[in-house]
């Protein structure tokens, strides 16, 4: 009991310092306390689509602030780079920049309340011509050595094209994604985890598309003010086939397989 408690004690610690982050892609309730400042920079590689070289580099800078009353702030500066097969003549390289600002608001704590609870909200500019707005709900708690969080993540995403000097968008997706994620505390500073994502596309005039699976482990190591974070997460199927997506996997406008690892520090 002793150890359960100094665990919990070590955990509560460091989140009111060096991270608000546990998972590679699933949020905790965590907030940075009033005047924190962290520095958090990500980069994921995505592979893999059929019948067709694939390569995705997307990286981002993130600076946090804690604003008190439960409320913290951030802004990103995203990088997306593609390159990608076309037929037989080689490949091309396709280059894009976005800027994100993302709000959180703890409501309610994972180890002092029943359950830890959080809203977030993120809008996205991406390379001038994409705007992406993004909800969470974030539910956590720990049991003992092991930390649980679920998200329900839902988006709006809209293109616009530049035509006979008019601003044009036919269409718009509202994506919708479940997270599920387990941790299991082996030290204080070291956690082993799994990351489960459920990803459904849902589009104007084609309805819900698809409904995919992800899942790989998450590998968590932490120091008194800062954090590395490693996941592997490949695609394990399609469990909602529809004339958009016939097939037991999804690999047209989703990855085989994802990489992410982030970096965080306290400044």
């Amino acid at each position: 009991m002793k150890k359960i408690i100094l665990l919990s004690l070590s955990l509560i610690s460091l989140s009111a310092f060096s991270q608000d982050r546990f998972f590679a892609r699933t949020y905790t309730s965590n907030v940075l306390p009033q005047g924190a400042v962290d520095l958090e920079f990500s980069h994921t590689a995505r592979f893999g689509h059929e019948d067709q070289f694939f390569h995705a580099q997307d990286q981002r800078i993130e600076l946090e602030f804690g604003l008190g009353k439960n409320l913290q702030t951030s802004f990103y500066f995203n990088r997306f780079q593609t390159r990608f097969s076309e037929g037989s003549n080689g490949t091309t390289t396709s280059n894009e920049i976005g800027f994100s600002n993302e709000w959180k608001l703890k409501l309610s704590d994972p180890t002092a309340n029943k359950i830890g609870s959080a809203l977030y909200a993120e809008a996205t500019i991406k390379g001038g011509d994409e705007i992406e707005l993004e909800t969470k709900i974030i539910l956590d708690k720990y049991i003992g050595k092991s930390l649980l969080a679920f998200n329900g993540v839902a988006e709006f995403e809209k293109e616009f094209e530049w035509e006979n000097n008019e601003v044009k968008s036919n269409g718009w997706s509202t994506p919708i994604q479940f997270d599920l994620a387990y941790m299991y505390n082996l030290k204080p500073m070291l956690g082993l985890g799994l990351e489960v994502v459920n990803e459904n596309d849902i589009a104007k005039n084609e309805g819900w598309k698809n409904s995919i699976l992800y899942a790989g482990p998450t590998l968590n190591y932490r120091g008194n003010r800062w954090f590395i974070i490693a996941n592997y997460l490949p695609q394990l199927g399609n469990v909602h086939q529809t004339i958009f997506a016939p097939g037991s996997k999804v690999l047209d406008d989703h990855e085989r397989t994802e990489v992410r690892i982030l970096f965080g520090i306290s400044l």
